[in-house]
């Protein structure tokens, strides 16, 4: 479990969380969303120690803070928005930074970049350089990375964590399910997902739980049909929503309405 308790943020003398509480559980996948400039990025970044922050997150019942880099490396991994790449590295390479300093501690090392690269649809790109590739594919290629890092959900009884900022945004639709899929499975086996996401319906459709921000406040969290309702969701992005259900099997869509 990870646990946020009154997360407040100042960057540059500018409030950007205001007492945000969140929990997350291992076995589920957790969205965050809400419109631009909500704080959704910036809360992640306190969750990971990435930002200053007052208020306390724990990992398992113990704070953050006390965790040494090395040890937090070993139970959590962390894509970013965006991640440059300054140097010439292969897909492969890049993919295997994910096992820095690790490798002759990791079971099958050798295998685990191929494996990544094909669980986010990249196989046989290994050779190919970072910067020749699409966004797209430069997103996914970080996103095997990460999962290099923390391949197996559940390490010594322990479940492991993909904070994952914005994972689908330069996806077209087949591979943002492919990646919704991959996350939503690293929960069901034991693992946990905290992921920062616009689309609200990919989030309705994947989310055990959401937590709604506004700026940079917490509007609502729970179960996407409870948090996805028409008022909470108007009220968060300044414009007429309307949440409706389609069959058959109950889950719920969000369309914007055209103004009157």
């Amino acid at each position: 479990m990870i646990t946020a308790t009154d997360i407040r943020v100042v960057l540059n003398r500018r409030p950007i969380l205001h007492g945000i509480d969140l929990t997350a559980e291992a076995g589920q996948m957790t969205c965050i969303v809400g419109p631009n400039g909500s704080g959704k990025t910036t809360l992640m970044r306190a969750m990971t120690g990435e930002v200053d922050y007052s208020g306390a997150v724990s990992l398992d019942g113990a704070e953050l803070k006390s965790f040494s880099p090395a040890h937090l490396a070993e139970r959590r991994a962390v894509l970013p928005q965006a991640t440059p790449m300054a140097f010439p590295f292969t897909v492969f390479e890049v993919v295997r930074l994910g096992l820095t300093g690790r490798e002759a501690l990791v079971p099958n090392a050798a295998q685990l970049p191929h494996l990544a690269l094909a669980a986010v649809g990249l196989q046989g790109y290994e050779g190919r350089f970072f910067q020749q590739l699409s966004g797209g594919e430069q997103q996914r290629a970080h996103l095997a990375r990460v999962l290099v890092q923390v391949w197996h959900p559940v390490q010594d009884q322990r479940a492991r964590w993909l904070f994952l900022d914005e994972p689908v945004s330069s996806l077209d639709i087949g591979h943002q399910l492919q990646i919704m899929r991959l996350a939503r499975d690293f929960a069901r086996r034991g693992g946990g997902v905290i992921a920062v996401m616009h689309d609200l319906n990919l989030t309705a459709m994947f989310a055990d739980k959401v937590c709604l921000l506004a700026e940079g406040r917490k509007l609502a969290d729970g179960p996407p049909a409870r948090v996805f309702a028409d008022d909470i969701l108007s009220t968060a992005y300044g414009c007429a929503l309307r949440v409706s259900t389609p069959p058959p099997d109950g889950g719920v869509f969000i369309l914007p309405q055209a103004a009157a």
